[in-house]
């Protein structure tokens, strides 16, 4: 029985067309996201500071006073857990320490060399967090369970208390976890890029294959997926790129690749478009918005004002306490723990 010769050229040319369109819808979406980072997001600042420029200082300048007034706070339960201090003892500490800094560095090292004599007197590692977990759970397995994929922020802060309290460290943000996936994403693609660029490959480095190296390696600074994908398929183009020559198999890989890389574009494009940014230029030709964002501008300040007074509050408080004469005993037996304290602003 004699062999039959196939006629691959139509399925060649579907395969080449597929892609080209896929290479074309790649270059399209990429094009987006370069307009976003290059137009619009300086652009929205720009107009957004022009417009709204005095909301926005006095916005900032009470976001940093109160982010000053709770590192205040804190450092003021932390001294107050670990010197078995009163809450207005630990405030008067806190301010002797911020007049004098050297020597709060000082007490803060005889200290941690106290801490780490006890533990080596009781047996323990020196690094190791006491009441620390030693079967936490991995990172990994936290990120990618779906049952923490679909847990509300609030759900989330609450296991993140438990987590802090079972291992003696702190659950990373809800953010972190997209930016981790991201991560481990960007350093598989990379990894195969290296190995497809190395010399045992495909001989010695071309000016193409240079270029691509030099693009691969600030995709993978920036933990650009897409842009990785991208140098990966044509990686495998050839110094003549595809044609009539290419077989059909590495086609279709190389648009799978393209593929992937146009769906992790559209879901970064989706999560680009809720930013105020994105195509901000027409919206701002709607008198309406300018107006919606000057109301939301003056709502955070009027919030961030009431917070502000509820820290004042406690810190008059303190400040008050730590002038009356000295009632000790008193003071320790009424004084609520400032980690109530905290509580109190918190509800």
């Amino acid at each position: 029985m004699g062999l039959v010769r196939l006629d691959t050229h139509a399925i060649r040319h579907k395969s080449l067309k597929d892609y080209r369109r896929a290479e074309q819808t790649l270059d399209m979406l990429k094009s987006q996201l370069k307009r976003f980072r290059e137009q619009d997001t300086p652009g929205f600042r720009a107009w957004m500071h022009q417009t709204f420029g005095s909301l926005l200082t006095r916005q900032r300048e009470l976001a940093q006073a109160i982010h000053d007034k709770q590192d205040l706070l804190r450092e003021i339960e932390d001294l107050a857990y670990r010197y078995r201090l009163s809450n207005v003892a630990a405030y008067r500490k806190a301010q002797w320490r911020r007049a004098h800094p050297e020597e709060a560095q000082a007490e803060d090292l005889r200290f941690e060399e106290e801490v780490r004599r006890r533990r080596e007197e009781q047996g323990e590692h020196p690094g190791k967090t006491p009441d620390a977990c030693d079967d936490a759970p991995d990172l990994d397995d936290i990120f990618d369970d779906d049952d923490f994929k679909t847990m509300t922020d609030d759900a989330w802060n609450d296991f993140g208390d438990f987590y802090e309290t079972m291992t003696g460290s702190r659950l990373p943000p809800r953010s972190a976890r997209r930016s981790h996936q991201d991560d481990r994403s960007a350093r598989d693609i990379y990894r195969t890029i290296v190995r497809q660029l190395h010399p045992d490959h495909h001989g010695a480095m071309s000016e193409d294959r240079k270029n691509l190296w030099h693009e691969a390696q600030d995709a993978y600074r920036r933990r650009d997926v897409a842009a990785l994908y991208n140098v990966l398929a044509r990686c495998d183009n050839g110094e003549a790129g595809l044609g009539q020559h290419t077989p059909i198999s590495l086609i279709r890989r190389l648009t799978a690749q393209l593929r992937q890389a146009i769906q992790s574009t559209r879901s970064e494009i989706r999560r680009m478009k809720t930013d105020p940014a994105w195509n901000y230029e027409e919206r701002t030709r709607d008198p309406r918005y300018a107006g919606q964002i000057h109301s939301e501008l003056q709502s955070s300040i009027r919030f961030i004002e009431h917070e502000l007074r509820s820290f004042d509050e406690v810190l008059a408080r303190l400040e008050r306490e730590a002038h009356r004469p000295s009632r000790q005993s008193q003071s320790k037996r009424r004084r609520p723990p400032v980690s109530d304290l905290m509580d109190e602003l918190l509800f």
